[in-house]
């Protein structure tokens, strides 16, 4: 262990042997009460690691408290100086640990989905909870009955809750509701999978410190309608990331349906900088509708199958927001689904600025919605100068069957600005003949400051692309092929 090795701290001192230096070493026991601190704190933050998503880092000092008793007076008697909790987890006897520790602030930690906790680990939250005035953080992935049995301990308030994490690992819908007297006024971090909201719930009314808050598989209750939502977020001016995403979509009438008991207002996060969404466009739209964030920097939006959108707030939304600044865009034509993708050359960790996702097929459904959605980002593709599209179809017939020129047209024309144009996938080549007119000649209008063509696709491309390419050339437009 690194505490146990006798390092040395050299003196640069001279003594009269031949005028070669000597360095006395200074073993750890000599040290002053704030170099060791410093020194602790720099292994608790160094004993971690990505595995344990950095929960190891609220037990370091479990082992240093038995090197001698220096230590362990020095660290017991710093708990707020060295961050000092206690970790009530899988296999520990958390009513033992305790009543036989010092009254540190707790960590109620079971986040496994694999149905791991046991009957043991239960009672031990639940004694765990018992303790609201020490809890800090919560993080548990149970069963809904196990949770069920939770809640019932945690319908009051703890005073020292800064994070909260809780997802039922049940898969089918279950009801589960947050209980309604919970409260944590300095919650600083909320997370709930398979969770409602009940519409008293104090929690997010006294969050105003709140900085995230992801609130995935929500279910589709009336009770969480966006005007309910809006007024939870009205007083979140801290809030950088919010997150929510629904197991299934309200129905439109339902959205539509504004309560009477809540007003509508205008609300402005100055602080939020991601926005996740997983929905239907209606709630979307009431969302946007209400909602100013200046500094959003990445927004990631996800329907779910359905054919036509009114768009409209989304619209206004974007044009507003100063960081949305792009340069190139993605299309990608999947399986399942079809997406747009802003500007993914700033792609950061897996995640993009900007994407658009509907889930839905045929090929012509996917390019209908791929032409909604790119009409209501138009105010920030107009300025795009590289496009990708991507194409998982390797049917040559889908081509003739599922898709007219004009869906095609009415989708590019709003690039006009594209120099570089990037075909991936399959048949890309038929994809071009697709553009064609019925008299056989692709429209002059369609991507007019076009210079580079790139296919990095596969089937047969050669007179497609030559015939294009000829025809630019002729009206002085001249156009690089790029084959990879």
């Amino acid at each position: 262990m690194f505490f146990g090795f006798g390092f040395g701290l050299r003196n640069s001192t001279w003594k009269s042997r031949g005028r070669r230096p000597v360095t006395p070493r200074t073993t750890v026991s000599t040290l002053n009460d704030d170099v060791l601190l410093n020194i602790f704190d720099w292994y608790r933050l160094h004993n971690t690691t990505d595995e344990d998503q950095g929960w190891n880092l609220e037990r370091w000092w479990y082992k240093p408290i038995h090197v001698c008793q220096k230590w362990r007076h020095l660290i017991l008697s710093s708990p707020t100086r060295l961050d000092l909790h206690l970790v009530c987890t899988y296999g520990i006897p958390v009513e033992a640990m305790l009543s036989h520790s010092p009254p540190l602030p707790i960590i109620i930690f079971y986040p496994e989905i694999t149905g791991k906790t046991s009957a043991a680990d239960e009672e031990g939250a639940l004694f765990a909870l018992q303790q609201r005035e020490r809890v800090r953080r919560i993080q548990v992935t149970a069963t809904t009955t196990i949770l069920c049995n939770l809640f019932k301990a945690m319908d009051n308030e703890f005073p020292m809750l800064e994070r909260l994490a809780l997802h039922s690992s049940t898969e089918s819908r279950t009801g589960l509701m947050l209980p309604e007297k919970l409260q944590a006024p300095p919650l600083r971090h909320l997370t709930l999978s398979n969770i409602a909201f009940p519409i008293k719930s104090m929690l997010l009314r006294q969050a105003d410190g709140l900085i995230t808050l992801r609130l995935w598989n929500v279910p589709a209750s009336p009770e969480f309608h966006p005007t309910h939502l809006v007024a939870q977020l009205s007083s979140m001016s801290r809030l950088e990331i919010l997150m929510i995403h629904f197991y299934t979509a309200i129905p439109n009438r339902k959205v539509e349906r504004r309560p009477w008991s809540v007003q509508s207002t205008q609300i402005i996060l100055p602080g939020l900088k991601i926005l996740a969404f997983r929905g239907s466009s209606v709630y979307l739209e009431e969302i946007l509708a209400r909602l100013s964030a200046p500094l959003l920097s990445m927004l990631n939006v996800e329907f779910f199958n359905q054919f036509t959108f009114d768009l409209n707030d989304l619209r206004k939304f974007v044009h507003k927001i100063g960081e949305f600044k792009f340069c190139s865009a993605e299309m990608h034509f999947d399986k399942d689904f079809v997406s747009v993708i802003v500007d993914p050359d700033l792609e950061r960790d897996g995640t993009y600025p900007l994407v658009v996702q509907v889930k839905c097929l045929p090929l012509d459904w996917q390019a209908t919605c791929a032409g909604q959605i790119c009409d209501a980002l138009k105010s920030l593709l107009v300025r795009v100068d590289s496009l990708t599209l991507g194409f998982y179809k390797d049917d040559p017939a889908s081509w003739q069957d599922e898709i007219d020129h004009s869906q095609w047209h009415r989708l590019l024309q709003t690039f006009a600005g594209v120099k570089t144009l990037q075909l991936t996938g399959g048949l890309v080549g038929d994809f071009f003949r697709s553009l064609k007119l019925d008299e056989g000649e692709l429209p002059s209008e369609l991507l007019p400051e076009l210079r580079e063509l790139v296919s990095r696709g596969w089937g047969h491309t050669d007179d497609a692309f030559t015939s294009f390419i000829s025809a630019r050339q002729s009206a002085g437009r001249r156009i690089r092929l790029v084959r990879n």
